[in-house]
């Protein structure tokens, strides 16, 4: 060996030993650095053909377990996400308080059972009625608070999604930004384990708050895509936009997250088409999305339809019995139905007017099955029956019964054993003549039209329908222009035969609800209406208004739910009598102090009730204290379930990382002891550079 290849060899040896003390001394030094991964250095022998020439760093490495890093994102991505759904829940929680104490929702209704049945044993104690009338209200109160709030929520879920995507552009510009100087030091050194550290906490970062994954492309540099494949990093990074709504209600629709794509020169952005929120599956972002637009949105849902069975049950009761004294006039809610319409009721109603002491003035009983088929029969055959001592009449959708005489009142009853029927619904609560509640929407759509009927609708009005899927993505959309002189059965069709016609099924029951059934594999669609300029004659009465379409006419049965106005005012019109159908003219047909209302109001308490699916619980019957139960328990059991799978999510976290530092993290005594070896090669590397110094000086001085 040539003194020159001594001298070679030993610089080589001094630079290999020089890099590795530094790369030991990043170790030590960064011994408590979270998330830090310890670099070693790789040697190879340097070679001059088949010569030894020394020795060369073949690359500084990052000591990682490529499998554990993807699961750890992985369950970092669930813990985050579990983490703020728990966060929205506990809020949830902390409003409900607990099922039993008086203040909760439970406490509530039980509440108003109470004030019944004290007001069932005393019906003429105003102090009494006037409790039952606050009691109500006060559940409407405790409803509308929870539904609200809900609302509230999920405009903060929206509001934290905006902040969450700048987030997310902010670590992808970072990472895009690492990437080339980490492969520049790469081709360059070998020596780019500082950026590349710096780019591991940006990812660490990156999932929590989105599933990600990591290609990697060659040098150290990576690629970004959601698990689902829709890159978010390559050749060019992509930018998220959201813009959040500034105010939230049951029918907002929530604009998607939508991708562009960025031009690394100029930095303009073009947009992709594209959308991100069908491609989440984890992280902050989803468990964001998830409350929004599911979680939350199924608690507003079996709120409403709590509050929807409450109003519609004690309204059933309220509309068959009478207050003492009767009324001077009754006027139902808008209905859209108009005297043409067929009536479709089966069974027997009594319109009768009495006067101040409750003594029956005169009386008809309409026979449905034998007056004739729409609603013109129904009021001809009543004001001839009452012989001008009381008028029924229907404008704009809001049917009338009045007593001609100032000092008379009406009533509208049932005839026990053959009621009077429309689609579940007696003729006085059809047409909420007697309504004791009311609330934004009553929730219940069962209109009796059948398909054959004529729609009614003014020619020439038009719906705006939007199918979307989830987080708001627009999957479909159409507008339908009503035609005149068609019928309902023309009205489906012609949805079902336009775009929207493949995601979903409209249809018509037998009760006269227009459904909609999402298509096979569409399950999380919802239909959405955008705008609604139709009128059902001179009704005022939208299409989407007649039939309830969408869900927000289910959630807002829970918004200004409280007793009517008329009620609230006169408490003593409150209909706790019964009309006794035997009575003559001139006997007594309502009988103060009656308790047969009361009772029946307060039997509610103990009735089951066929209730409908709503949010994540199934079709079923109880009571409605009962049905109150389970909405508290569902609710507590969607904290639970958030709460419990956070847990296991930052157990497992724990386990990886914990597995992850025995394999990446830096050991003292390890990294000392290589210090030991290297300073001992570079002691020995100057050593053999010492020794051809003097090999030179002794040629030297020989020469």
């Amino acid at each position: 060996m040539t003194i020159s290849a001594i001298i070679n060899n030993s610089l080589t040896g001094l630079f290999t030993s020089q890099t590795a003390l530094k790369t030991i001394t990043d170790n030590v030094s960064n011994v408590n650095t979270e998330g830090y991964a310890r670099k070693v250095v790789r040697l190879d022998p340097r070679l001059t053909g088949s010569q030894g020439a020394g020795v060369e760093i073949s690359g500084i490495e990052r000591v990682v377990d490529k499998f554990l890093v993807k699961s750890t994102y992985e369950t970092q991505g669930q813990a985050s996400r579990y983490e703020l759904e728990n966060t929205f829940h506990s809020r949830m929680q902390a409003l409900l308080g607990r099922p039993d104490v008086n203040s909760s929702l439970s406490g509530k209704i039980n509440d108003v059972f109470n004030s019944m049945s004290e007001l069932a044993l005393n019906p003429l104690s105003t102090i009494l009625k006037e409790s039952v009338v606050s009691r109500i209200d006060a559940f409407g109160d405790e409803i509308g608070m929870l539904a609200e709030n809900i609302q509230v929520m999920r405009l903060d879920a929206s509001t934290q999604i905006a902040e969450t995507v700048e987030k997310i552009n902010g670590l992808l510009e970072r990472i895009d930004f690492l990437n080339p100087l980490i492969v520049k030091e790469t081709v360059a050194s070998g020596d780019a384990g500082s950026l590349m550290e710096q780019r591991s906490q940006a990812l660490s970062d990156l999932s929590e708050l989105i599933d990600i994954n990591i290609i990697d492309s060659g040098n150290n540099k990576i690629d970004i895509s959601t698990k689902s494949g829709l890159y978010l990093l390559g050749n060019t990074r992509r930018e998220l936009q959201y813009n959040s709504p500034g105010v939230v209600s049951s029918s907002t629709p929530f604009p998607p997250i939508s991708l562009y794509d960025v031009d690394p020169t100029t930095g303009s952005l073009s947009t992709t088409g594209l959308t991100l929120d069908e491609n989440v599956a984890s992280g902050e972002l989803f468990g964001l999305l998830n409350i929004r637009d599911t979680e939350l949105v199924a608690m507003s849902e079996e709120l409403g339809s709590l509050a929807s069975s409450v109003m519609n049950e004690f309204n059933r009761v309220h509309n068959e019995n009478v207050a003492a004294p009767p009324p001077n006039f009754l006027t139902g809610s808008n209905t859209g139905m108009g005297s043409a319409d067929p009536h479709y009721f089966t069974g027997e109603t009594i319109f009768a007017v009495t006067d101040s002491a409750g003594n029956l003035v005169n009386s008809v009983t309409i026979d449905f099955g034998v007056i004739g088929t729409n609603f013109a029969d129904v009021i001809t055959a009543v004001n001839a029956g009452l012989g001008g001592d009381g008028s029924l009449s229907l404008n704009s959708g809001s049917l009338t019964f009045a007593a001609a005489s100032g000092t008379n009142g009406v009533s509208i009853s049932q005839v026990a054993g053959n009621e009077s029927d429309r689609s579940g619904r007696g003729f006085a609560e059809y047409f909420g003549m007697n309504d004791l509640i009311t609330a934004r929407s009553n929730g219940q759509y069962e209109t009796g039209v059948q398909g054959a009927d004529l729609h009614g609708f003014i020619g020439g009005g038009t719906m705006h329908l939007q199918i979307k899927g989830k987080g708001g993505i627009d999957l479909a959309e159409y507008t339908l222009t009503i035609t005149a002189g068609q019928t309902f059965n023309d009205v489906i069709n012609d949805l079902n035969s336009s775009s929207l016609g493949f995601y979903t099924t409209f249809s018509l029951s037998s009760t006269g609800e227009l459904i909609s059934t999402p298509n096979a594999g569409f399950d999380f669609t919802r239909v959405h209406v955008q705008s609604d300029v139709t009128s059902r004659g001179t009704t005022g009465t939208t299409l989407s208004e007649f039939f309830g379409i969408g869900n927000r006419y289910l959630i807002d049965a829970a918004f200004d739910f409280g007793v009517v106005d008329r009620i609230a005012d006169d408490v003593n019109l409150l209909s706790l009598a019964k009309f006794d159908d035997t009575a003559l003219v001139g006997q007594t047909a309502v009988s103060f102090g009656d308790q047969r209302g009361g009772i029946a109001l307060q039997e509610l308490e103990n009735e089951n009730v066929n209730i409908r699916q709503a949010g994540g619980l199934n079709a079923f019957n109880s009571s409605l204290g009962q049905y109150a139960a389970a909405v508290l328990a569902d609710f507590g059991f969607r904290a639970q379930l958030a709460e419990g799978f956070g847990e296991d999510s930052q157990i497992l976290l724990g386990e990886l990382n914990q597995r992850s530092q025995s394999i990446s993290g830096v050991n003292v005594d390890e990294e000392l002891s290589n210090m030991i070896i290297y300073q001992n090669a570079y002691a020995s590397s100057a050593r053999m550079l010492s020794v051809a110094q003097e090999l030179f000086d002794e040629i030297i001085g020989i020469v």
